[in-house]
């Protein structure tokens, strides 16, 4: 699906509104919080989200994540819902979404599973990484194998060992398939949930320089950045971003500038999106 602008605006509208609110909770629960990734290049060229995205995203520390987790389900307005696995036990995420009831943003690779799908802000966990290149390889290696066991368990993406999901399998050996499934037919998701948290906060407790979405090996900001925070413009909102943060986005997107080429101006355009009434498209 492609968008027609007006329908971009006014996706805009709802994901700032989501925004907003958890920005509100934040500030409700003394939770701190950062914007990141392409966010954070919408905050520090645009004041706001970058024209052709089509999503916001949001960091938290994994203690404060966990905080939000447990604290903003009492304060968010009826009209939004928080997904993570302990509201929504199928979810194929493994971090946390806050979503606008009534609403649709069906993704594509998702669009058979049984979940709410409303369109959502993602709220991602950041842990600590490890100062050694050795043990940060290791970290990210667990990681990714205990996250891929928690998304297995819900949904199969890969051809080997299993019916894939998806029309086109995310590439994975035979023998790391093998893996994936002889540990989802051996625990339960609980228990991989619990086992995935373990291993990417594994360093939590270490003073490492940095945290990082474990997964994502270039979203990774020196802890006193996001510790120390600067307040930005964020379409209409005053939100809090990393100290630093053309530093950081420039270890992130080794290409960054103010406006892309048409060509590069990627997003994630939904296989269904309505915002609860006649505007339906797919």
């Amino acid at each position: 699906m492609r968008y027609r602008p007006e329908d971009l605006a006014r996706l805009h509208a709802e994901l700032l509104a989501i925004l907003a609110e958890i920005v509100r909770v934040c500030e409700v629960c003394s939770i701190p919080y950062f914007i990141q990734g392409g966010s954070a290049i919408g905050a520090l060229y645009n004041r706001g989200i970058v024209p052709w995205d089509d999503d916001i995203d949001v960091g938290m520390t994994r203690e404060n994540y966990e905080r939000f987790l447990r604290e903003a389900p009492q304060h968010l307005r009826p009209q939004y819902f928080l997904e993570w696995f302990g509201t929504e036990p199928e979810t194929p995420f493994y971090f946390a979404k806050v979503k606008r009831n009534g609403t649709l943003f069906v993704e594509q690779m998702f669009r058979n599973m049984n979940i709410h799908h409303g369109i959502f802000v993602d709220i991602f966990p950041y842990d600590r990484i490890p100062d050694s290149a050795i043990a940060e390889k290791w970290h990210r290696l667990r990681s990714g194998f205990w996250i891929n066991c928690f998304i297995g368990k819900a949904i199969w993406l890969w051809r080997w060992c299993g019916r894939c999901a998806i029309d086109e399998p995310l590439p994975k050996s035979w023998i790391g398939c093998l893996a994936i499934r002889l540990v989802c037919a051996a625990m339960s998701r609980e228990r991989i949930y619990r086992k995935m948290c373990r291993v990417l906060g594994a360093y939590n407790d270490c003073d490492c320089r940095r945290v990082n979405i474990v997964r994502m090996p270039k979203d990774q900001i020196p802890r006193e950045d996001v510790e120390n925070p600067v307040m930005m413009p964020f379409g209409g909102l005053m939100v809090a971003a990393p100290r630093n943060i053309e530093a950081y986005l420039r270890h992130h997107y080794s290409n960054l500038r103010p406006v892309l080429p048409e060509e590069e101006q990627v997003n994630h355009a939904p296989y269904r999106l309505s915002f609860g009434d006649k505007t339906d498209m797919q």
